[in-house]
């Protein structure tokens, strides 16, 4: 396989986690404690919807995985699997009273909720007093033409695949994998690697993030796109030809490998240029990888 690399330096590191300190403030929050010593049994919810051939599935969870799988008709069905973890047998009790899980279907889809008074208003989460954890396991299969919002935090990673909908996949102590998918949208984590695998090129704008872990795209032949580029600590790699623009810094050669020197170097181009995809991380590699 040929690749040809480009590095990317960038010296702006305190504007760029700016960014991610806005956008993805759930990572400024203390996690809590995991000595627990007492645990509830598993408590499974199931439940089968037909929403149609296009519903809209939100799943908004604090600690544990979240696993969507595209695969055709109008019905969504999901189970939800939820464990209370606790430092006495009093708080078990009371994360077992206090915590519920919302479902909410709608004429546009399917919405699932994680609440307890570890919520602050507007989705967002504080942890005034861990005294429990609980974690929700949730895997659901959807329409292909579902589009998705996923959230977590903590306790796993964020999965979905065969979905052609938009997308928006976030997680904070956690990865995110995206595979065989159609649409276009936003991943973002902190703590770990987004990977998205897409079966047919993104037609929309797409942005990619993280902090701490590498960023790697799996993307048709005959892609023609925008590229942002931001990585502080790591290098950016393309099979894909690119023209860089408004690039600045030394270009030279390795073999058959185009390299960057020191630039800054934000934009470049493959093909005709299309969709902007925007890819950042601090501390990681960037990938754009041809598949066939």
């Amino acid at each position: 396989m040929t690749q040809r690399e480009l590095e990317t330096k960038i010296t702006a590191a305190a504007g760029l986690a700016l960014v991610f300190a806005l956008t993805l403030s759930a990572a400024a929050q203390p996690r809590p404690r995991r000595d627990w010593d007492y645990r509830s049994q598993p408590q499974v919810t199931q439940r089968t919807l037909s929403l149609g051939a296009a519903p809209r599935i939100v799943v908004d969870n604090i600690t544990g995985p979240i696993i969507v799988t595209g695969d055709g008709g109008t019905q969504v069905s999901f189970t939800a699997t939820e464990t209370i973890r606790a430092r006495s047998q009093a708080a078990l009790a009371r994360g077992e009273r206090e915590v519920k899980l919302d479902v909410t279907p709608g004429a546009d889809g399917l919405k699932l909720y994680v609440d307890g008074p570890f919520r602050c208003g507007g989705g967002c989460v504080h942890w005034d007093n861990p005294s429990y954890e609980p974690e929700f396991t949730f895997v659901l299969h959807v329409p292909r033409g579902s589009s998705v919002d996923l959230r977590t935090v903590n306790g796993g990673t964020v999965r979905a695949s065969g979905v052609t909908g938009r997308f928006r996949v976030r997680n904070v102590n956690g990865g995110i994998e995206l595979a065989d998918m159609g649409g276009s949208g936003d991943a973002s984590t902190v703590n770990g690697a987004v990977v998205a695998r897409f079966a047919r090129n993104p037609g929309g704008n797409c942005r990619f993030r993280t902090v701490n872990g590498k960023v790697s795209l799996y993307l048709r032949p005959g892609l023609n796109a925008d590229l942002r580029l931001n990585t502080l600590n790591g290098d950016v790699y393309s099979d894909f030809a690119t023209t860089p623009v408004a690039a600045r810094g030394t270009a030279g050669r390795e073999g058959r490998m185009i390299v960057f020197r020191r630039g800054r170097m934000t934009a470049a181009r493959i093909g005709a240029g299309g969709p902007t995809l925007t890819l950042r991380t601090l501390n990681g590699n960037i990938f754009l990888h041809e598949t066939k």
